[in-house]
């Protein structure tokens, strides 16, 4: 360098900037980088190499041409002070080793195993290859001057390019690989700005550090027009990338489409399958949803029905103003009597008849209201199949008396045989014809006749039976006593009717209907029997059938509730015969739902029949086991000699639950929560006892599942005593029955009144003022204690303000609970009071929480009471010295005052330990610096003696009783310290 030449730098030769293209380049480079990321993004989703490769390639084009025109426009956007040029060429042929760089590094971040050193070896490559596009193109510029670097500069410039570039390329791979897909994220607009603002910030500072050593002026530079050249471009790279910024986004709207129809069409498939109708209903009771079931149950279309109120299409009018005040009264309180539950109904169908269904009923939360879902089942086959039952029987007791009444008629038509022999032909013409089968023996019970409906029914002709006994009526069904009971009741009565099973010749077993008389001739001694039978096998199985439909579980083939009342009240009147116990089991099994929703309701269906099969050969043949709906059973042990012999029996049904099921090709794992209760010791009708039982289920699940848990009277009368007295409580606080009083704190040395502590009393219409101590307890952990120190706050805090308003300023200070102060939201909501009373200064609110409050969870105390002094508020620790004080608690806790207890004080006179222990309060108070305050300060020598020990502060009814709201005015102005108090 000659010496003689002036080094300057490039702001010295360039007049400016001109800041349209700067802003211009900055923004293509972003746009670039959006285009860029949005397509490598397609590569992650799908799965040809070709694509991916198209898709990489296309990427890393936009990118490298929006970085090239980036750095291009920017070269134009200088002003400089004498005539410049580029080579075109040259700086075209940079883009070379910038887009082999881009297509690597986009390939990177697409890569599942992309970590932090690929990340590191990315950011460098792509900003060695920005960097070297750069210094190309500044080679290519033409002017009267020499150019040096300053190495300082260039270093600083790369490193700005290497660690930019990294942080947009590791959010961009978080957006890539982010696990919910979103069209278009915060991610994504971030590192495109990032990546842009990385190219733009290289160059930049790279500009600054060149140097320039000026020649003789004679040398002619041809300027190129720069701000043509710039716009030539710019319409040029937009035009470029106007495509690559639209496709992409374009494919992932059409991905997001078909993701939400391809939903649409899996929910509707699931309903449309479903067994039952489904119906959906929103807040305002209009219908939302309406299966392909619900429209054959109630033949209304989807189309007919959506939009329209559901009360006036498949309710009965007569239950209208019940559906109404039932959905008025649920967004009232979030409370239903039928939700959840299985109930039968009478609903409208299209054709304005009534029918019955069975429906459940359930509510989910939206973020606009709430939505019903309904679950109907049309039950008007079971209810004709019940009515069926009905009518045949029926039918079978009028057969009988037909019977009856065919029998006295063939035993009259014998005895005229003897009397009248011209009736003889008619007679036998009746015998042969009968439809029923008819046999006829002689006293010694051998056949002497059948007719033809006999070798009909059984098989066996005339000639096979004459002369034989009738054991061709008798099977291994019946015992012995059987046929013995049944001649015996002919020798009393003359008559004997019931049904037989028995067997035809070939074999085959078939129920006869059959009536049996005693023939006696003129003297009354009996001469022959006559047995009149059909075959009713088809009857009784049509019998079967309708009973299993209206008995049985169709499903696992169990009693169903129906069935299971009649056998609980049979069993509970046998135990009383025989003065024995039963045991009520109800079981719920553990992990069925989740069953349901990973493997499907077929499944689920499976592992039902299973269990219950095992679950009924854990019990004996004596006993019932019934699935009452989903997968809820409830056994009946019945004949406990003992009442503890039920143990054995749910210890099989625990393992009988828990033993691993095979359905398929998937092993399942389920348990089974068991609820007892006992009768008679729990002396209760039939669904008294299955509701006990079901309450000690819900003690079960409690408990941990997979056990069982015996109902407790005791308990059950306790609960509800105390739910009856926690609602009188509630129904208190609605009627305004609560008040504060309030008793004053005072600064015994100067007279001072510091405060006043607000304490709540229940103006009972009855019982008159009510203390705490009867009432708080009774809602200790109970959400009712929220909803009272809820209204004690905000009624202290109205309390301030109207005493604000007459020119009184008192603080005031409230006792809270553990219980409302671990409350998540307990800090929220008491920044909501204060914000309710504006016009109240925050400090004049002090909380007091009990000392042993503060060792449940020391930690998330400390950070409640932290956030709730940021809100201005005050902490003192009541009761102090009666907890297991640890001075490491009260080193950490962050309250500004400690009360002493009134146990402490009371007796303090005399009593050397509590004078010793209200010292030791005094003593750690100042060592901790805090303000100690002593309650229960009852006379003057009391407050003397907290004085010499350096207690100033107090209350008591020494100083004042706690009085109402309206009387600390008239207090405040009548109140004087005790002169011994006094300095």
């Amino acid at each position: 360098m000659n010496p003689d030449y002036n080094v300057v730098t490039v702001e010295a030769l360039i007049t400016a900037y001109d800041p349209i293209l700067v802003c211009l380049s900055i923004l293509i480079a972003i746009l670039s980088s959006f285009s860029a990321f949005g397509m490598v993004e397609r590569n992650t989703s799908t799965r040809q190499s070709s694509q991916k490769i198209a898709w990489n390639l296309f990427a890393a084009s936009v990118m490298t041409i929006g970085i090239w025109a980036m750095s291009f426009i920017s070269m134009l956007a200088l002003k400089p002070t004498m005539p410049v040029s580029y080579d075109v060429p040259t700086i075209i042929l940079s883009v070379l080793p910038l887009i082999c760089a881009c297509s690597i590094v986009l390939w990177l971040i697409t890569q599942q195993a992309f970590n932090y050193f690929r990340l590191l070896v990315a950011g460098l490559l792509l900003a060695s290859a920005i960097s070297l596009m750069h210094y190309i193109n500044l080679a290519t510029i033409s002017s009267n001057t020499l150019m040096f670097h300053d190495a300082g500069l260039v270093y600083l410039a790369s490193f700005i390019a290497v660690v930019l570039a990294i942080v947009a390329l590791k959010i961009q791979y978080q957006a890539i690989h982010q696990s919910q897909y979103k069209f278009i994220t915060k991610k994504h607009i971030v590192s495109a700005v990032v990546m842009g603002l990385a190219f733009s910030a290289m160059h930049y500072s790279a500009m600054t550090a060149l140097q320039f050593i000026p020649q003789t002026p004679d040398k002619i530079i041809d300027d190129v027009a720069p701000n043509t050249l710039a716009l030539v471009v710019t319409v040029m790279i937009l035009l470029l990338m106007l495509p690559a910024i639209i496709i992409p986004y374009l494919l992932k709207y059409k991905q997001l489409i078909n993701t939400v129809n391809q939903d649409a069409e899996r929910l509707n498939a699931m309903m449309d399958t479903s067994q039952d109708a489904l119906i959906q209903m929103n807040a305002k009771g209009d219908i939302v949803g309406w299966s392909a079931q619900a429209q054959d149950v109630f033949g209304w279309t989807s189309k007919q029905t959506v939009g329209q109120e559901l009360a006036n299409l498949i309710i009965p009018i007569p239950l209208r103003a019940a559906h109404k005040k039932g959905l008025e009264h649920f967004m009232a309180t979030g409370e239903g009597p039928i939700l959840n539950k299985i109930i039968e109904v009478e609903a409208l169908h299209q054709d304005g008849h009534n029918l019955p269904i069975e429906l459940t009923i359930s509510f989910i939360k939206l973020a606009d209201g709430f939505e019903f879902n309904a679950l109907v089942r049309n039950i008007s086959q079971r209810k004709q199949a019940e009515k069926a039952l009905i009518i045949a029987n029926e039918k079978l007791a009028f057969q009988n008396q037909e019977k009856d009444k065919r029998t006295a008629q063939l035993i009259r038509a014998n005895q005229e045989i003897d009397k009248r022999a011209n009736e003889l032909t008619l007679a036998a013409s009746v015998f042969t014809h009968a439809l029923e089968g008819i046999v006829i023996t002689d006293a010694e019970n051998r056949v002497i006749d059948v007719n033809k409906k006999f070798t009909a029914i059984t098989g066996y002709s005339r000639e096979e039976v004459v002369g034989q006994a009738p054991i061709f009526f008798q099977t291994d069904r019946h015992p012995p006593e059987f046929y013995s009971a049944l001649w015996q009741v002919i020798k009393s009565s003359g008559q004997w009717a019931g049904e037989i099973l028995s067997r035809r010749k070939n074999g085959e077993k078939y129920v006869a209907g059959i009536t049996i008389s005693a023939v006696k001739d003129a003297v009354g001694k009996v001469s022959h029997y006559v047995a009149l039978f059909s075959d009713i096998t088809l009857q009784r199985y049509h019998q079967y059938q309708l009973e299993q439909m209206a008995h049985y579980d169709t499903l696992t083939k169990l009693p169903n509730r129906a069935l299971l009342a009649d056998r609980l009240n049979q069993t509970m009147l046998q135990c009383q015969r025989h003065h024995h116990s039963l045991a009520v089991i109800f079981m719920d099994l553990d992990g069925f739902k989740e069953v349901n929703d990973i493997y499907g309701h077929a499944i689920g269906d499976e592992l039902l029949i299973i269990v219950s099969g095992r679950m009924s050969d854990a019990l004996r043949e004596v006993d019932t086991l019934a699935r009452i709906g989903g997968d809820e059973f409830v056994a009946v042990l019945s004949d406990l000699v003992n009442a503890e012999d039920y143990k054995m029996a749910l210890e099989r049904l625990l393992r009988a639950a828990s033993e691993p099921i095979t359905v398929g090709d998937v092993v399942l794992n389920v348990s089974v929560s068991i609820g007892v209760t006992l009768y008679p010791q729990d002396d209760a009708d039939a669904d008294i006892l299955i509701r006990h039982a079901d309450q000690a289920m819900y003690m079960a699940k409690k408990a941990g599942k997979n056990c069982y848990h015996l109902f407790d009277s005791a308990l059950d009368n306790a609960v509800n005593l105390k739910q009856e007295n926690i609602s009188h409580i509630s129904s208190a606080l609605n009627k305004h029955e609560f008040v504060l009083y309030y008793q004053p704190k005072v600064n015994m040395s100067t007279g001072e009144v510091v405060g006043v502590e607000a304490l709540i009393r229940w103006q009972h219409p009855v019982r008159g003022l009510v203390p705490p101590l009867d009432f708080l307890p009774l809602i200790e952990n109970h959400t009712m204690s929220l909803d009272i120190g809820e209204w004690v706050i905000d009624t202290a805090l109205s309390q301030i303000s109207q005493w604000q308003s007459i020119g009184i300023t008192l603080p005031i200070s409230v006792n809270i609970s553990a219980y409302q102060l671990q409350q998540t939201d307990f800090v929220e909501r008491l920044a909501t009071l204060l914000a309710a009373h504006s016009d109240v200064s925050a400090h004049l609110l002090e909380l007091e929480i009990l000392e042993t409050s503060a060792f449940s969870d020391i930690n998330y105390i400390i950070a409640t009471m932290k956030s709730c002094i940021g809100l201005g508020v005050q902490f003192a620790l009541d009761d102090f010295g009666t907890g297991y004080s640890s001075l490491t608690y009260l080193r950490r806790l962050p309250a500004n005052l400690i009360k002493i207890d009134q146990t402490f004080i009371r007796d303090m006179l005399t009593d050397a330990d509590d004078l010793a222990i209200v010292l030791a309060v005094v003593s750690l108070a100042k060592a901790f610096q805090l303000e100690v305050i002593a309650e229960g300060v009852e006379t003057v020598e009391h407050g003397t003696a907290l004085l010499q020990l350096g207690c100033n502060k107090a209350q008591g009814y020494g100083i004042a009783r706690p009085m109402p709201a309206s009387d600390i005015p008239t207090w405040l102005s009548s109140w004087q310290p005790y002169p011994a108090w006094l300095p």
